[in-house]
């Protein structure tokens, strides 16, 4: 079973997204665990009352807040605990834009390598830095772009982490990246009418020569790559 924690001032955004499709039929079958903790329940003295402020102005200046170290400290300890009693093979993972961008080949990595994945989902202008040394955090990016905070991007790295792990796809060939999966797909009907005008499935895919079918596909790949 792959455990997967999520540091994050919205557990709603995890729970969410973990009770449905693929991610919820992977917990069910024992495959996969999702967990959130919430820094929010891990203050303590008097900030644990009034606003419950997990954030700070940054040393030094500068716009924006930064999440204080300690309750994310806090949190994460929690997630791993069970892993570090049981010697389990954990990884935590920082979200961040200046991170290692995210792909297959890290999914795959992850699947194979680790026990526990803990994400630390950051917002604001970050996490206090001491964080990511004091559990020696890899920064990753979940792609070219910056958004609102890193539960979005953790939620997508856990998605295509659990679909590598074998048994949460009916057959290993669901996964795209290891066949021709073209851009261009179609079911049912052979002609479709919109407008007055019909719109038909491409004969190649209605001969059933499967070698021009694949042969086909491959030529949509390339055209796609190509941006055409």
């Amino acid at each position: 079973m792959l455990r997967f924690h999520f540091i994050t001032i919205f557990p709603d955004m995890i729970a969410a997204y973990a009770g449905e499709a693929l991610i919820a039929r992977a917990a069910k079958n024992k495959l996969i665990e999702v967990s959130a903790y919430n820094p929010r329940d891990f203050l303590k003295g008097k900030a644990k009352h009034a606003y419950r402020a997990v954030d700070d102005r940054p040393y030094g200046g500068g716009p924006g807040m930064v999440f204080m170290a300690d309750p994310v400290v806090r949190a994460t300890e929690q997630a791993l605990k069970g892993a570090v009693k049981s010697k389990r093979r954990t990884k935590v993972i920082m979200l961040s834009p200046q991170g290692k961008q995210f792909d297959n080949a890290y999914a795959t990595k992850i699947s194979k390598r680790y026990d526990d994945v803990v994400f630390i989902a950051g917002r604001y202008e970050g996490v206090d830095a001491r964080v990511k040394k004091i559990f020696k955090a890899e920064e990753v990016s979940g792609g070219p772009y910056v958004v609102t905070g890193g539960e979005l991007p953790a939620l997508m790295m856990m998605d295509a982490i659990t679909r590598q792990i074998p048994g949460v796809l009916g057959k290993i060939e669901s996964l795209e990246e290891s066949r021709a999966a073209s851009p261009e797909v179609y079911t049912r009907p052979e002609v479709y009418e919109y407008k007055g005008k019909k719109y038909r499935v491409p004969k190649v895919l209605l001969g059933g020569d499967h070698k021009k079918i694949e042969a086909w596909r491959v030529s949509k790949i390339k055209k796609g790559g190509e941006g055409t």
